[in-house]
């Protein structure tokens, strides 16, 4: 665009003072008309991309038999999950790594959880009948879209790892109680209680029985604790590796959802329509003669379109902070990763 300056300042001056906020309100209305209506574009787009992947992951599962293949896989394979866990409780129930564990409660919990692992497997195997039929109903869910199809396949992967969650919890709930009752059997022998009331430790004075009582009892805990822990640690592990295999399912969904695929292309090929500004550039600029600029859009850069076009979900990151997330895991809280809760309201 070609701009000439003249020398009229009186003009210039009222085309500026009262064409400029007139000029700005409307620029303002088309450019937000222009961004709700490029967002809704996105969303439309957005759903046609979900659904077209769909479609394509309808016609792989069901060409050349693939699914009876995939129901065919999936027993044998939560045979073997069932088989190596069976395998890691039974090394945990002998000396692991040359530890010392106590015996009687290393047998307790190992036959407890054994018990469950028996009780996955005959479930296994009275649903394998069912699996083929299951997963060819689940295959057509996905004429729904890809994200409804990945938000099936992280619920069939909790559904197959729920004894693993079991375990968790069992671990989880026995090492939280350990470590609390260590907590307050540590504030007795220091004259100490803790308040329920005020929120805070207080002062206190105990007499002879209840110091002898609460000695027998940290006794008792301390040296159960390594049991314990080292049976909440393996099964944490387990369970993390779950909930990062379901979190990259998860995060496949945001993205799909989220994505800007419209503004991207129309930044591809239509960069003009998306600026981030103008500038000038001097073509002639002689004394006497009115001054040449010539003026060039500039672009909106791809990190911007996607911070400013991209649609807002329900995201699937942890809230925590890491050292949040560390302290829940030490003293044994249950980790949900994408459960939120809501403060209540007087």
């Amino acid at each position: 665009m070609l701009l000439i300056m003249s020398s009229d300042q009186s003009l210039c001056h009222w085309s500026m003072y009262h064409v400029a906020p007139v000029l700005f309100n409307k620029s303002y209305s088309h450019t937000l008309l222009f961004l709700i209506l490029c967002r809704k574009a996105n969303i439309f787009v957005s759903f046609l991309v979900d659904i077209a992947l769909g479609l394509l992951l309808i016609s792989w599962l069901y060409r050349e038999n693939r699914i009876s293949k995939l129901a065919d896989t999936l027993v044998p394979v939560a045979d073997h999950v069932a088989k190596e866990l069976q395998e890691l409780l039974e090394w945990l129930m002998g000396a692991p790594a040359g530890l010392k564990m106590n015996r009687a409660l290393d047998q307790v919990l190992g036959r407890f959880f054994l018990y469950h692992i028996h009780l996955w497997i005959s479930y296994i195997h009275l649903m394998s009948p069912f699996i083929e039929r299951i997963l060819w109903y689940v295959g057509l869910s996905a004429c729904l879209g890809l994200t409804f199809a990945l938000s099936i396949l992280s619920d069939i992967v909790a559904l197959l790892t729920f004894h693993i969650y079991c375990f968790y919890v069992y671990g989880a709930r026995l090492y939280c109680l350990k470590i609390y009752g260590l907590s307050s059997l540590w504030r007795l022998f220091r004259g100490k209680k803790w308040n329920v009331l005020r929120q805070r430790v207080d002062s206190c004075s105990y007499d002879l029985d209840q110091l002898f009582i609460g000695t027998l009892l940290f006794t008792i805990l301390l040296f159960l604790l390594p049991t314990t822990a080292l049976y909440y640690l393996v099964f944490t592990l387990l369970r993390l590796v779950v909930v990062l295999f379901q979190g990259v399912i998860h995060l496949s969904v945001d993205f799909i959802n989220s994505f800007p695929l419209f503004a991207i292309v129309l930044r591809i090929c239509r960069p003009y329509r998306l600026a981030e500004g103008v500038k000038f550039n001097v073509l002639c600029q002689e004394p006497g003669t009115p001054l040449h600029l010539m003026m060039e859009i500039n672009p909106l850069k791809c990190s911007s379109v996607l911070q400013c076009y991209r649609m807002p979900t329900y995201s699937c990151s942890p809230k925590d902070s890491w050292a949040a997330l560390c302290k829940k895991l030490f003293v044994g809280e249950l980790i949900y990763p994408w459960k939120q809760k809501t403060a209540k309201t007087d």
